[in-house]
C-alpha cells in the first residue's frame, strides 16, 4: 500500500464569512453555489440540561417547539415540513440545545417562515405535551432496563457529584412535575436572541440573509425574561476515585462505565492527548479492541472518547461484555494503561493511528455541510480558524516518547471512577 507522507497531508483552516443580524445574531456563512441545498444549524448555548429548574424541562421544551405553533397545528406544521422536503433534527445536552434544519434553495422562503414559527412562536399546550410525556415515559422505563444507560448514568453522579447539575439524574416520576408552564418559562429564559448562533452552509445569497434578518434579527426577542447566566455551576475537577456497581435483575450481560477528567480544550495536551486516546481505544485496531474484543472475546466493541465541555473535558471507557467478565475486563483495561505508561508504542502503529486520524480530520473538512458541522465546535469553545491546521501538526509530530509522558500523567489508574451496572445475584 502506498501510504503518503505525513508532510504531504495538509487540510484547509476554512474561514466562514461572518455577519451579524441586526439585534447581534452572530451568523458563520460557509457558501457553494454548486449545491441546491441549505443546510441551517441554530445553537441555543444555554438552553442545556443543567440550567433547568425541574428535570426534563430542556429536553421537552425542545421536542415541543415544533408542535403548535401561532399559526400551526401540530399536524398542519409536520405536513409542511413533509411538503417542502425539510430535514430537521434537534439534540439537547448537558449545556446547550441544537436545531438543524436541511432544505432545498427553492423553498427557502417557506422554510424560514416555518423556522420563525417553530423559535419565536410556540405554544406548549399542555394536551401536545401530555403526549410527549407518556411517549417519553416508555422511552425511559425502557432505558431503565438497559445496563449501558444505568453505567453510565452512576458514572456521571460519581464524576460530577448527585446533587450537581451535570451529575443528578432524573426518576421515572419526575415526568409528571413537569406542566406546559414550566416549558414556557425555561423557552422564555433560554431561547433568546442573545444566547444564540448560527451557522449556515451550502447554496446562500443575500435574499436568504435579508430574510434570515427579517424573521430572527429584527427583534430583541425575548430580551424582558432572558437569562444569561451560565457561569455559576462549580465542577469539582478532582473528585475522589470510586467504583460502585448498580444491580439490575434483567440483565443478561455486564455494563461498564468508567473515566475521569481530563484538561480542556485549550489545553497544551489536549490534542496529543485525542492522540493517546486513539491509539488505546478510539478506533476499531485500538489496544482495548484488539485485547478484550479480538483476544478475549468478552465484547462486541469496547471504546474510549474525550468529550470536551465548558469546564474541561471528560475521558470515558464504556463497554457491554459476557455476564460475568466486567471483573476480567477491568483488569486488562488496567493492563492495557500500563503497557502505554512503560512500554513505547511502535513507529509503524504510532503511524498508523496518525493517519487514522488525519483520514479522520480530512472527512470532517470533505463537503460545506461537514465543515460548517465541524465549525460549530470553533464557536462553542472559542477556538482559532488556524486551529485544524495546528492540531493536524501535533498529531503528526508526536512522539513515542510523548505517548509514554502523557500515560503516565493522565491515566493514575488509582485516580478512575468506575461504574458497573450487571445482575448481582
Amino acid at each position: 500500500m502506498n501510504i503518503p507522507d505525513f508532510n504531504d497531508i495538509k487540510i484547509k483552516n476554512y474561514i466562514p464569512q461572518k455577519i451579524q443580524l441586526t439585534n447581534g445574531i452572530p451568523v458563520y456563512c460557509f457558501e457553494n453555489k454548486d449545491m441546491d441545498v441549505v443546510f441551517v444549524k441554530i445553537v441555543f448555548k444555554n438552553a442545556g440540561t443543567v440550567y433547568q429548574d425541574k428535570y426534563f424541562t430542556a429536553s421537552l421544551t425542545k421536542t415541543q417547539l415544533a408542535q403548535d405553533t401561532k399559526d400551526y397545528s401540530a399536524l398542519s406544521l409536520a405536513d409542511a415540513m413533509d411538503y417542502y422536503g425539510v430535514n430537521f433534527s434537534s439534540s439537547t445536552s448537558n449545556e446547550r440545545t441544537v436545531l438543524n434544519f436541511s432544505f432545498l434553495k427553492q423553498y427557502q422562503t417557506e422554510v424560514l417562515r416555518l423556522i420563525e414559527q417553530i423559535l419565536l412562536y410556540p405554544l406548549f399546550n399542555q394536551d401536545k405535551l401530555d403526549i410527549t410525556i407518556n411517549n417519553s415515559k416508555q422511552e425511559f422505563l425502557t432505558k431503565c432496563r438497559q445496563t449501558s444507560f444505568l453505567a453510565h448514568r452512576e458514572f456521571m453522579a460519581n464524576l460530577f457529584g448527585r446533587e450537581n447539575p451535570y451529575g443528578r439524574y432524573a426518576s421515572f416520576e419526575d415526568y409528571d412535575k413537569v406542566k406546559s408552564e414550566d416549558l414556557k418559562l425555561f423557552y422564555s429564559k433560554r431561547y433568546t436572541f442573545n444566547q444564540c448562533y448560527i451557522i449556515v452552509a451550502g447554496n446562500t445569497d443575500n435574499v436568504f440573509y435579508n430574510q434570515l434578518g427579517d424573521i430572527l434579527g429584527k427583534n430583541n426577542w425575548n430580551a424582558d425574561t432572558a437569562d444569561t447566566s451560565s457561569g455559576g455551576i462549580a465542577v469539582n475537577l478532582n473528585p475522589k476515585a470510586e467504583t460502585t456497581v448498580v444491580n439490575l435483575d434483567s440483565a443478561v450481560q455486564a455494563s461498564v462505565c468508567m473515566g475521569k477528567f481530563f484538561p480542556d480544550i485549550h489545553h497544551k495536551d489536549y490534542i496529543p492527548l485525542t492522540v493517546l486516546n486513539c491509539l488505546f481505544g478510539g478506533y476499531f485496531n485500538s489496544r482495548l479492541m484488539s485485547n478484550i474484543r479480538e483476544d478475549k472475546g468478552y465484547t462486541y466493541g469496547i471504546d474510549s472518547f474525550i468529550a470536551p465541555f465548558s469546564k474541561g473535558s471528560v475521558f470515558m471507557i464504556v463497554t457491554d461484555v459476557t455476564a460475568g467478565m466486567d471483573g476480567r475486563t477491568l483488569e486488562e483495561i488496567f493492563k492495557e494503561i500500563r503497557i502505554l505508561q512503560t512500554q513505547k508504542v511502535s513507529k509503524e502503529e504510532l503511524d498508523t493511528v496518525k493517519h487514522y486520524m488525519m483520514g479522520e480530520m480530512l472527512r470532517s473538512n470533505d463537503g460545506v455541510s461537514e465543515i460548517a458541522d465541524s465549525y460549530d465546535q470553533f464557536v462553542r469553545f472559542g477556538l482559532a480558524d488556524d486551529y485544524n491546521g495546528k492540531s493536524m501538526d501535533i498529531v503528526k509530530n508526536i512522539t513515542a516518547d510523548d505517548i509514554i509522558r502523557l500515560a503516565e500523567t493522565y491515566l493514575n489508574t488509582d485516580s478512575f471512577i468506575i461504574s458497573t451496572a450487571k445482575n448481582t445475584k
